[in-house]
Order: structure tokens, then sequence, then C-alpha cells
């Protein structure tokens, strides 16, 4: 395995929210020496996966590139309070084996704490599923961040706990 790291973003703006939070993870991650590579839900014909074309150009560099990085990120918004359905059907393409004994992040923008406790659970279920190595859910609530045009701010507890788990997805 090459010392890369994927990142799946389940939102469609470049500049949200957790956008930003996964940004900071792929930048610690750099520091560390290690590559992140960014997939968006937005980079896949949907009719490719929902089919479970696992040739379909997007989908098949997906794959690869998973199948080739240390570890996995997924960045999401909040919906309902649980990750996306977009973000999901992507993670389905995966096989059963994919991260066995790898690393998975699993980051989420809310702006409701409860939120966050429902989707840490709901990350920690399919990173069990997957058989991970160090499998956790990074939450950071919307009043914790500042995004706009020129890049964004965070609350100083926020930026700690982004620290922290970005040095726990990179360390060997």
């Amino acid at each position: 395995m090459s010392r890369t790291i994927v990142f799946l973003a389940a939102s469609p703006s470049p500049t949200s929210p957790c956008m930003f939070v996964a940004n900071q993870v792929a930048a610690s991650a750099e520091r560390a020496g290690v590559q992140p590579v960014f997939f968006s839900v937005c980079d896949f014909d949907a009719s490719d996966v929902f089919a479970g074309r696992a040739s379909a150009p997007s989908v098949a560099r997906f794959l690869d590139a998973v199948g080739q990085a240390e570890g996995l990120v997924l960045s999401t918004p909040v919906y309902k309070a649980t990750y996306s359905g977009a973000l999901k059907a992507v993670v389905d393409l995966l096989a059963a084996d994919a991260l066995v004994g790898r690393k998975a992040l699993g980051v989420a923008t809310t702006k409701l704490a409860a939120h966050g406790v429902d989707l840490a659970a709901a990350y920690r279920a399919l990173f069990a599923f997957f058989r991970v190595s160090w499998g956790e859910a990074l939450v950071v609530l919307d009043d914790e961040i500042k995004v706009d045009g020129s890049g964004g701010t965070l609350a100083a507890d926020a930026g700690a706990r982004i620290a922290q788990a970005a040095d726990a997805l990179v360390a060997k």
C-alpha cells in the first residue's frame, strides 16, 4: 500500500463546512507525508453507482484508489440524523474486505450535538462491518466552523479534535 488516504466527500459543494474539515484533515496528512486523494459523490454517474458498475471509469478509479490506500476518510454533512445516502451508495460499491486492517475516519458536520452522537454510532457500525483496524468519527458542530470565500476558521476545541483525529489516522 502506498502512503495515500482516500477522501470521499458527500457534499456537492467544495466550500461546505464538511469539506473544510476534510481539507484540514488532508492538510495534516500531507504534513505527515501521506498524500490525500479526493473523490466527491458528484464524480460518479448515479446510474453507475446504483447499478454497481465497478467497471465504469469513475467507479473503477475510486475502487483502485481505495485498494492502494492505507485509509479512507468519509466526509458528510448530517442529513436526517445520519450520513448522506449518496455517500452510502458509493461506499456500498466497496467489497466487504476492501478495508480490512486499514484505517478509516468518518467526518461529519451538524447543527445538533445529538445528531453527532447518532452519526458516530452509524460510522462505528459501518467501520465494524469493514473490519478496519482503526475507525473513528469526527463530529464538528456547525457553530464551531465559519467558512467563507477565502477559507475558514475553527473554534479552538474543534481544531484540536481535528488535529488529534488526523494524527491518529496517519500514525503507523
